[in-house]
């Protein structure tokens, strides 16, 4: 009877092991110096994500030529979900033909404020070996980005037209205002559906938040909010909690 006990004790331990190890792997994709996402995203994943899924994180430095080094790249390629905050680098083409996998093998993205210009330079050559993806921003994201208002501007974070019932919006509690400056996105390809929009008094609004589908069938999620005073917003905090969870879902 010990001998069985054992046994089943030792099955057990096996089981709950193997299940835990089913959670899905998010890997974070951290490279920018304006929003502090290399504190406020590991935050964030502990107290919303941790018991769900697990974490994985690549970071590259803030400055100089090692910017566009991406350390942990391994976690890339065992990632059910790839979360973008990364701001115009160019990573080695071995690691942006790892994310083009991923993307063309129909995992889903989702992205923060940034990503929308993850990866394409700016008035910087092009460091040798290393590859720009200039049109990651319409054929992933989908989004449109083309620049920002000014700083100091008052914006109202309010519903899209037409996104009442999207699940990602469940328990978000609008409006909410933000700090970050507005960025300039319309008009979204025919392929996005904007969630929330983005009110600065005397302007056109803007989308800043919405989902698309990549010619692979991948889900996305991307919102430009991501500024550090929007993780204080609870509502912010449940939009990409929610906003993670629709990707994962099949």
């Amino acid at each position: 009877m010990k001998w069985i006990f054992v046994t089943f004790s030792s099955v057990f331990l096996y089981l709950t092991s193997y299940s835990t190890d089913l959670k899905p792997k998010i890997t974070f994709l951290i490279a920018e110096r304006e929003y502090l996402t290399e504190e406020t995203l590991p935050v964030f994943a502990k107290a919303h994500l941790i018991d769900d899924y697990h974490i994985a994180y690549c970071f590259a430095d803030k400055a100089g030529d090692s910017r566009h080094t991406l350390k942990n790249s391994k976690h890339i390629d065992d990632a059910d979900l790839l979360f973008v905050s990364v701001r115009r680098r160019a990573f080695t083409i071995d690691i942006m033909n790892r994310i083009r996998k991923l993307v063309n093998n129909g995992k889903p993205v989702a992205g923060i404020r940034t990503a929308s210009h993850a990866f394409q330079l700016r008035k910087e050559a092009l460091p040798v070996g290393h590859q720009e993806w200039t049109k990651w921003d319409h054929e992933v994201i989908g989004g449109n980005y083309n620049g920002h208002l000014g700083k100091g501007l008052f914006c109202n974070i309010k519903l899209a037209s037409g996104a009442l019932n999207h699940e990602i919006l469940n328990k978000v509690k609008l409006p909410f205002t933000t700090p970050a400056t507005l960025y300039r996105n319309s008009p979204l390809p025919k392929t996005s559906v904007a969630l929330l929009k983005g009110v600065v008094d005397g302007h056109p609004p803007e989308p800043v938040a919405w989902v698309n589908q990549t010619v692979a069938g991948g889900k996305v999620f991307y919102t430009s909010l991501g500024h550090v005073e929007d993780f204080k917003q609870p509502a912010f905090n449940q939009l990409l909690k929610n906003g993670i969870r629709w990707c994962m879902s099949k």
